[in-house]
């Protein structure tokens, strides 16, 4: 198990790592009224698909050990195809009736939502690897992503003027490509015959009870730049996004535990294998305090690389790295819940945290700006956190040792309080 959680995790570190190092660069480049404009974007664009898509891929390695892979691939590939061309259009109306009164051109709208849709078949093969198990050739395909977005980048940014039209261009460009490597390799298992509409009725009624709590868990992830932009300059945002996109770093070594242990739970769980999750409990606990601290070690080390126009950023990345260490335990928690189907518990969750984020944010942005964002999210982070451990306890009991979750919250607020004092 842990060598499986290790392996993604590993390759995530390889894959981010190779954006990470970029960063820097960026900072030289890129000037944060631009990032800014980027990382307004990129909170739209993670929020649009999640709503007009109905958070359709999350059921795929769900529904991997029940159906067929040729029917699951083709009925995810025609759905997704319908799916995008209905979040296209949905997302220009949003442009039209909100978005433009934020000054954003059209045309960097376009592009982030072209992007955004035109990956979907890429990430169903991501989906197809996670579910078989084959973390390499899900590694292997990221960090394609990844160098070839980097590549995109600088060549794009030496071509063009518009740095922020030279980033979408790159974004999009680069999903188109690595979408048609996708059909290459699943195109045996694409056919209109075996698009099934029952299953299409059983991935929706699996995921749309999730979409509020997918909403709620964006408005705790990215309600801050669309708040701060009211509050703080485009300069200032764009020091606050870079900081953000630093302190993701957190989250991207979470998101490889959870893809890494996702399986192995559904598995064990199937197959009545109780004792070894509850054993495995106690290790997770420590990963995922030794990646908050790998996390905050590589964010200090990047910073003494860090354009000075950004450097004061440094504590609200370190924040932000906390508040994703106490979302990953939320998902690995998050994952009782899922098993039995008792998604709306997961959204009810998820929304009464990202509504309470959201009002700290109101009240700590207009006082202390992108420090006081970064605060928001560690305190909605900890209340999700905790109400997703007493609910999956309460509904899928584990025996866990209730010293690995003292421990696991006294070492959280011990960090945060160092961080607050210095």
């Amino acid at each position: 198990m842990i060598k499986k959680i290790l392996t993604y995790g590993f390759g995530e570190v390889l894959v981010k790592g190779i954006s990470f190092l970029a960063v820097p660069l960026y900072s030289y480049m890129i000037l944060p009224s631009e990032y800014g404009t980027l990382g307004f974007l990129n909170a739209l664009v993670a929020f649009l698909p999640f709503i007009f898509t109905f958070y359709y891929l999350y059921g795929y390695v769900r529904f991997s050990v029940e159906e067929k892979v040729n029917e699951l691939i083709s009925t995810y590939f025609f759905l997704g195809i319908l799916l995008s061309l209905f979040y296209l259009l949905s997302s220009f109306v949003v442009y039209l009736l909100v978005i433009q009164n934020y000054n954003i051109k059209l045309k960097y709208f376009i592009l982030s939502i072209l992007a955004s849709s035109s990956i979907f078949l890429f990430q169903i093969m991501q989906m197809y690897y996670r579910s078989k198990g084959e973390a390499r050739k899900y590694i292997k395909f990221s960090m394609l992503y990844s160098v070839a977005g980097l590549l995109l980048n600088f060549l794009f940014l030496t071509l063009f003027e518009d740095n922020v039209f030279a980033m979408l261009s790159s974004s999009l460009l680069n999903s188109l490509l690595l979408s048609i490597v996708a059909f290459y390799i699943l195109r045996e298992y694409i056919f209109w015959e075996y698009f099934n509409l029952k299953l299409v009725k059983k991935i929706l009624k699996y995921t749309v009870p999730l979409v509020p709590g997918a909403i709620a868990l964006l408005l705790f992830s990215q309600s801050d730049k669309l708040i701060l932009v009211k509050y703080i300059s485009k300069e200032q945002l764009g020091v606050y996004t870079m900081a953000f996109t630093l302190g993701l770093s957190m989250s991207y070594i979470g998101s490889a535990f959870f893809m890494g242990y996702q399986p192995i739970f559904y598995e064990k769980i199937a197959s009545n294998l109780k004792l070894d999750i509850e054993k495995q409990f106690s290790k997770n606990v420590f990963l995922i305090i030794g990646a908050l601290l790998i996390s905050w070690f590589t964010i200090y080390i990047i910073y003494n690389f860090i354009d000075i126009k950004y450097i004061s950023g440094l504590k609200i990345s370190l924040l932000i790295a906390l508040a994703y260490s106490m979302m990953t335990f939320a998902q690995m928690m998050e994952l009782h819940l899922t098993y039995i189907k008792k998604t709306s518990i997961v959204s009810i969750i998820y929304g009464i945290g990202g509504i309470l984020t959201v009002l700290i944010l109101i009240l700590l942005v207009p006082l202390y700006g992108g420090f006081g964002a970064s605060i928001s999210l560690c305190i909605g982070a900890f209340f999700i956190s905790i109400f997703m451990y007493v609910f999956g306890q309460k509904y899928f009991y584990l025996n866990y040792n209730v010293l690995n979750i003292l421990f696991f919250y006294s070492s959280i607020l011990l960090l945060s309080g160092g961080l607050y004092v210095c």
